[in-house]
């Protein structure tokens, strides 16, 4: 799964008093949500992920992200793998994961749409056993739409990878496009499909399904798995993590 990313911002509707500020959950979807979390407050999200592949290489990970809005539509957002746990038949490899930084843009056209776009880097914090090596340049184009209760999220972005392998493109596009519905005012659900395309390569695509429980106005818990759809697609992936406002 990308650095994480990833996830959706309205996994379920966060009823409190405006003046109360609120979770704005990434968690745990690929795609994010067009919005940014509370204005000049840090928000935390932080999960364990587990990865049993098509392949023959395990990989087990603890994805995490910060996210800091720093002016009215503008954002950053740092994430990655705190850490992570490769396995297959010849050897078994630990360490800290790649450094992902991006700037974010919100622009609200109406109450029930909004697009957002993300810029950035990752930048290769991980040893090269577990990760690319080289400096990757992304950018993500999001369009999130309410109808009614339902949240659409839609992403597509494109990787510029440092390193180039031969008889490859440097270029990754990766889609997704995920629905989020409340049961109560507490559980909500979400499912997602989602994939990456590059030249010369098989594509990738999978389903994620969620649960999400929102504890307090500040914290939110989620749990749920992906199927993979291609052959080349992990077979599926098990998660569950928190994403938490810090607020006074």
């Amino acid at each position: 799964m990308r650095f994480l990313p990833l996830l959706s911002v309205s996994l379920i509707p966060l009823i409190a008093h405006a003046e109360q500020l609120t979770v704005t959950p990434y968690r745990p979807t690929v795609s994010n949500p067009a919005e940014l979390s509370a204005l000049r407050h840090l928000e935390v999200e932080f999960g364990a992920q587990s990865n049993q592949p098509g392949m023959e290489t395990e990989r087990n990970s603890l994805p995490f992200l910060l996210k800091y809005p720093f002016a009215d539509q503008w954002g950053l957002l740092v994430g990655g793998e705190a850490w992570i746990k490769s396995r297959n038949p010849d050897e078994t490899i630990s360490g800290f994961g790649n450094t992902s930084v991006l700037l974010k843009h919100y622009y609200p056209i109406s109450e029930t749409l909004a697009v957002g776009f993300e810029a950035g880097v990752v930048l290769p914090s991980a040893r090269p056993s577990l990760g690319q090596g080289r400096t990757d340049y992304l950018g993500n184009l999001i369009v999130s739409q309410d109808i009614s209760d339902l949240r659409i999220d839609v992403n597509a972005g494109v990787t510029r990878r440092g390193f180039k392998e031969e008889d490859l493109d440097q270029y990754r596009y990766n889609w997704a496009i995920a629905a989020s519905h409340p049961i109560t005012e507490r559980w909500g659900i979400a499912g997602e499909f989602s994939g990456v395309l590059t030249k010369q390569q098989k594509p990738t695509s999978q389903f994620l399904a969620s649960l999400n429980y929102l504890m307090t106005p500040q914290l939110m818990l989620d749990f749920g798995g992906t199927v993979g759809m291609t052959t080349i697609t992990d077979n599926y992936t098990a998660f569950a993590g928190f994403s938490y406002l810090i607020a006074p």
